[in-house]
């Protein structure tokens, strides 16, 4: 997978929204990538950097346990990638804001990621991650403990009627993935580029189904958009739309890390 396969934001935001998105343009083609719901094992590529914000319709009462509280609520991520996980070891780094109802950055943490190519170039790529969350907390974010998970992310190639397709599948486990971030828990999820601008998902969080859309606009390269719907079977009462706006950047740092 080239650098312009992954050089759109792979963000870790709040697990208030239970929202990760990752954008991405496939690797032999112009079609558009996503994923919402999970992580990826994926991280930004070296010198790219990443502000990225969310709104949901209802918060996760994390710190609670599973339920809602009674109001809206958004989040924001601040990043960058350093090396290359295509000829060594990528690294993310991100600060996450996690919620903007009271005072702006009172609460929030910081996200490390670590990801290697697995597969020579050619075949099918495949990329290892681990991922560690919740480091150096700050206000009700001081409530959670630290995690860390394991990724696995595939991205194959299907033919369609329409065409050549590409996918991404991903398989995680984490110390504080089930119960809204309490208990251990596997997760997993597909996404599929349909066009130039669309893309599709779904994926099982731990707790509950995630069904999204990621798309961008022509004439807004650097920007990338996702919606999805939380807990669309409402399994666990918690339904909730949550939208995403990411902008990314290679020229901040004039160069690779």
């Amino acid at each position: 997978m080239t650098e312009r396969a992954i050089l759109a934001a792979l963000v870790g935001l709040a697990p208030a929204l239970a929202a990760f998105a990752v954008p991405a343009v496939a690797e032999t083609s112009d079609i558009y990538l996503t994923m919402t719901g999970i992580k990826s094992a994926t991280t930004a590529p070296g010198g790219l950097a990443f502000v990225s914000g969310a709104w949901s319709s209802d918060r996760v009462n994390v710190s609670g346990g599973s339920g809602l509280i009674d109001r809206t609520d958004g989040s924001m991520s601040l990043g960058a990638g350093f090396g290359s996980a295509e000829t060594g070891i990528g690294f993310q780094v991100t600060a996450n804001i996690t919620s903007l109802y009271d005072d702006f950055g009172d609460s929030g943490y910081l996200s490390f990621k670590a990801s290697r190519r697995v597969t020579p170039e050619g075949q099918v790529p495949v990329y290892l991650g681990v991922s560690a969350d919740n480091l150096v907390p700050w206000g009700d974010s001081s409530q959670n403990d630290e995690s860390l998970d394991l990724i696995v992310s595939v991205f194959p190639t299907i033919q369609t009627a329409s065409g050549p397709k590409p996918l991404m599948i991903t398989l995680g486990a984490g110390t504080n993935i089930r119960n809204y971030g309490q208990d251990p828990g596997g997760y997993f999820g597909i996404g599929m580029g349909l066009t130039e601008h669309l893309a599709v998902s779904a994926a099982w969080t731990g707790d509950e189904v995630a069904l999204g859309t990621g798309f961008r606009l022509d004439g807004l390269p650097n920007m990338h958009f996702t919606a999805s719907l939380d807990d669309a079977f409402d399994q666990n009462d918690a339904r909730r739309v949550t939208l995403q706006a990411t902008w990314v950047t290679d020229k901040l740092f004039g160069g690779k890390f």
